[in-house]
């Protein structure tokens, strides 16, 4: 047992309160399946004093959560306990306004006994989802969703009655706060089995009250990035780095819009990779189907890095999902030319300049918009190959200046000693 457990059994047993404390909840099932908890869940009549007593002992931090339901948290050493008041006269009573069976079991502080009510141990066993009440769902919609994230997390399957009670109150799925929708919704993507709960969740009709205009090819899309991450071209390399909760949603609410988004509160960052991914998945899709200069690829490389390899997993989920006339195929074939090319050539020259804005000075520019130009035009031919040296960049630096000079000087300088006339040269002479 974790040491910060040791420690509040040690407390309780001094204030004489062992008997009336319970490790209850998500903490139990994990035990059950000999899982590492995340949390550590107390129930216990004034839960809350008790934290705020325990943290003074164990000399922790107390941090309150919501004092009117009377949790709260200690935190000592990066463990922490969370404390939450007891529902009801007992503890049975507590379990019994529970979610689910497989969360509504506890075990005494002082005891190595289960306290298991509604059968949460042989549904555990089975690897079955079971709600407590319809009632409970009723209370807290939020709960009906909680429904399919454990089934997602665990790959259990949801029995007939409860199935048949979440259809009937999935419309409740626009009650809860956008924020707790978004952080169910995200326990649901990561999962590795998301795409059958999806479907189930299509089906019971809860998906279409989180996200309305989600269209039955977008599952497909999602399961064809779950059977193919590990698969894609050079995936030991990139796969790690992929944000698969903002792909999975990206691929769910591919073609809905701004609107898709309206029932979930995403960070910036969350939300500005869903927009690069939009914008560099379809470049790419329309690149695979034409033969693409060097220069376009190059330029599309460099400003997207690492994060290519995202896009590019995202087109082709989108296009397999559709399995349209072997378009999935083909932009396949692309995928993997184009990471070889980022990997053997544009990677390992990235981030070296082999001229800057000083060099442009010592040749006589003055600072401008100019700049920027020239110097990503040398960029490009440093990573395309076609200068190698810091000797070869400065010629063709030169070469850009003079030409970018000439082009700049006056039509007379630049045709000799030729009179030009001047436009207005007819007027002046017809009054002489």
């Amino acid at each position: 047992m974790p040491s910060l457990l040791d420690e509040f059994r040690a407390y309780a047993k001094e204030k004489n309160i062992s008997a009336s404390s319970f490790i209850a909840g998500g903490t139990v099932r994990d035990f059950l399946l000999k899982l590492k908890p995340k949390d550590i869940d107390i129930a216990m009549k004034s839960a809350f004093g008790t934290a705020k007593g325990f943290a003074e002992y164990a000399k922790a931090t107390f941090v309150p959560l919501d004092e009117s339901f009377g949790t709260a948290r200690v935190v000592k050493g990066g463990q922490h306990l969370d404390f939450a008041e007891m529902r009801g006269a007992d503890i049975e009573e507590d379990l019994g306004a529970r979610d689910i069976t497989i969360n509504a079991m506890a075990m005494p502080l002082a005891a190595r006994r289960l306290i298991d009510p509604f059968g949460g141990s042989r549904d555990l066993a089975k690897g079955v989802i079971r709600m407590v009440s319809e009632k409970n769902l009723f209370e807290d919609p939020l709960r009906i969703l909680r429904c399919y994230r454990f089934s997602a997390q665990f790959g259990f399957r949801i029995e007939k009655k409860t199935i048949s009670v979440l259809r009937r109150l999935a419309p409740l799925l626009s009650c809860p706060a956008p924020e707790r929708v978004t952080e169910e919704m995200r326990q649901v993507l990561l999962s590795s089995g998301s795409r059958r709960v999806l479907e189930r969740m299509r089906t019971d009709g809860a998906l279409r009250a989180v996200f309305p205009r989600v269209r039955a090819g977008n599952i497909r899309s999602v399961w064809a990035l779950e059977a193919g991450i590990r698969r894609f071209p050079f995936s030991k390399k990139f796969a790690a780095q992929v944000d698969v909760f903002t792909l999975k949603l990206f691929l769910l609410l591919k073609g809905a819009g701004e609107r898709g988004l309206a029932k979930l509160i995403l960070s910036n960052r969350e939300r500005e990779l869903l927009e690069r991914t939009r914008l560099r998945e379809f470049f790419l899709k329309r690149l695979a189907e034409v033969n693409p200069r060097k220069e376009t690829l190059v330029r599309i490389l460099r400003d997207s890095g690492d994060e290519v390899y995202t896009y590019l997993l995202a087109g082709y989920s989108a296009l397999k999902g559709k399995d349209s006339n072997g378009r999935a195929g083909q932009f396949l074939e692309f995928a993997k030319k184009l990471l070889e090319l980022y990997i053997k050539e544009i990677k390992p020259r990235l981030g070296k300049r082999l001229v800057t804005g000083d060099d442009l000075i010592a040749l006589g520019m003055r600072p401008g918009p100019e700049f920027k130009r020239i110097l990503d035009k040398i960029e490009i031919l440093w990573l395309e190959g076609k200068v190698k040296t810091r000797e070869a960049a400065l010629d063709r630096l030169k070469e850009i200046l003079k030409k970018s000079l000439k082009s700049t000087l006056p039509l007379s300088s630049r045709e000799g000693n030729k009179k030009v006339p001047s436009p207005l040269a007819g007027e002046g002479e017809g009054e002489g």
